[in-house]
């Protein structure tokens, strides 16, 4: 009996040995799976070096070489708040509205690999063009400027300013500008 006993041994250890192999295998392999929702693009990097842009569907990464960074490419909209300064130095309470979104997956990938996250960056950045903007004119051209609405000079300013997020803007418009009154 002790004898039997030694002889399935062997064969029952290498048994639960290949089972226990072939587990980690396929928890491996299923691990590299990564699904890629439509209105977002996966920069594949494989140590640390791009590798491409994946698109929408099931995709599969190399295990322990690739990572995958999800870039949202759907425009956001930004209400945008501040105080700028005009030309002729009256301080203005400004009201804006950006419509904003990945332009360039593999900049805004890398952009998001950095302290700030793009979208914030972004933000930031288009409030200082355009402040810009209106330190550019004196108090009596804000309406024209308010009026204009969508111009194509606010999305140009603001398009050079957030390319190294690789974001770009499809809508920037200054929809309020206020004069604070001060009281004696």
């Amino acid at each position: 009996m002790v004898e039997l006993a030694a002889r399935e041994s062997p064969l029952a250890a290498s048994a639960a040995f290949a089972i226990v192999l072939a587990l980690v295998v396929v928890a491996v392999a299923v691990s590299g799976l990564r699904r890629v929702g439509a209105s977002e693009r996966l920069v594949v990097r494989r140590f640390g070096r791009t590798r491409g842009v994946r698109g929408p569907g099931l995709r599969y990464l190399l295990p322990l070489a690739d990572t995958g960074v999800r870039v949202p490419m759907g425009a956001r909209s930004h209400d945008l708040w501040f105080r700028a300064m005009t030309r002729d130095g009256v301080s203005v309470r400004v009201k804006a509205v950006a419509l904003m979104g990945a332009d360039d997956p593999v900049r805004y990938a890398d952009a998001a690999d950095a302290a700030d996250a793009p979208s914030s960056a972004a933000q930031a950045v288009t409030e200082a063009a355009l402040r810009g903007v209106i330190a550019d004119r004196d108090l009596a051209d804000l309406p024209s400027l308010l009026a204009d609405g969508d111009g194509p000079e606010l999305v140009r300013r603001v398009n050079e300013a957030v390319r190294p997020w690789g974001v770009a803007a499809s809508l920037v418009s200054i929809t309020d500008a206020t004069v604070p009154v001060r009281s004696a």
